[in-house]
């Protein structure tokens, strides 16, 4: 019986490079206590607090930034209270949200962008976060640090504005925020970060998160006990400890997906510049849709067909190394 290709995952925007071979040798070096119960992650926030030069009460770690998303959801909005969604954005948001039975509005965009000038219409005295992916997830658009230093200064201070910089280390637009300068005269700006990621330990859950320390404490009584495990600790501070694999991850990744980018739109394809590791592609019809779909299913390239996400006329492709990007635009020709 002939064996059958594996699919090449292109559908969850992981790092196709793998993650630092520091990350095996510091797992290995754990596993010899594996049969301890594991610590609060104290040496993972010390490292990140010195890093981005902020005091560790004000990180949060958590196992996943999905986690951290569903604690903001869960602790700091009442059950009156509101929370505003971009529309074609992270799924998580509006999953979580319904999950805690927190009712949820969505902005529009303009052009696959998040347009902070359509969050202002939407609040009012029962809004209590406002959450914003950055690159957006799935579009790979921007919004600007004028543009969320805009929408800080004109959103009460009670309105908790979460960034969601998952895909943070793969920008290369020099407008993308500071989001720790604007945090320092916005208290209310909670910064979400990821392992799973560039890093490439999304299979670990590592996320974290950077708030005021009264906002960063209320994330923390929302924890479970023994809610991070000692694995994924030492995987962490290992990856943070390879700033030249990192690098390397980014390099390739902007040149693949430049490729990617320019190929795909002379073969007529509609895709939004992106500045993740990621390619959205938008259809004229779901029908035009399928068939690409169909078309990169055949060829053992599994990518993300956003229908389940509500998104009936789009897909998303996780940029790979050369010879797979090789592939997506013979596969798109």
């Amino acid at each position: 019986m002939k064996k059958e290709k594996p699919m090449i995952r292109l559908n969850a925007n992981e790092n196709f490079y793998g993650c630092s071979p520091k990350v095996f040798q510091a797992i290995k070096k754990k596993l010899k206590d594996v049969y301890l119960y594991p610590a609060f992650p104290v040496r993972l926030e010390e490292k990140l607090a010195a890093r981005f030069h902020v005091d560790q009460k004000n990180i949060v770690v958590g196992a996943g930034s999905v986690r951290l998303i569903d604690g903001i959801i869960q602790t700091l909005v009442e059950p009156d209270e509101e929370i505003i969604i971009f529309e074609r954005s992270f799924i998580a948001y509006e999953q979580l949200a319904a999950a805690h039975r927190r009712k949820y509005l969505f902005a529009r965009q303009t052009n696959f962008i998040c347009d902070i000038e359509n969050i202002s219409p939407l609040i009012n005295l029962r809004t209590k976060v406002i959450f914003i992916s950055n690159p957006n997830n799935p579009t790979g658009t921007i919004i600007t640090h004028a543009q969320l230093e805009k929408l800080l200064r004109n959103v009460p201070p009670k309105v908790l504005v979460v960034i969601d910089e998952a895909y943070c280390e793969y920008i290369t637009d020099k407008n993308f925020p500071d989001s720790f300068a604007l945090q320092k005269t916005h208290p209310n700006l909670i910064i979400l970060r990821t392992f799973s990621k560039i890093y490439g330990l999304a299979g670990l859950r590592i996320g974290y998160a950077i708030s005021d320390e009264i906002i960063s404490q209320s994330l923390k009584k929302s924890r479970i006990p023994f809610f991070f495990n000692s694995l994924s600790e030492d995987a962490a501070l290992a990856a943070l400890e390879d700033k030249k694999f990192i690098i390397a991850c980014a390099e390739k990744n902007e040149k693949e997906r430049e490729l990617l980018y320019e190929n795909l739109k002379k073969r007529g394809m509609n895709v939004i510049p992106s500045q993740g590791n990621f390619i959205y592609m938008q259809f004229e019809n779901e029908d035009e849709k399928e068939k690409t779909f169909k078309k990169f299913i055949d060829n053992n390239l599994q990518i993300c067909n956003l229908k389940v996400f509500g998104q009936d006329r789009s897909l998303r492709i996780t940029i790979g190394d050369h010879e797979i990007c090789r592939q997506i635009i013979k596969c798109a020709s």
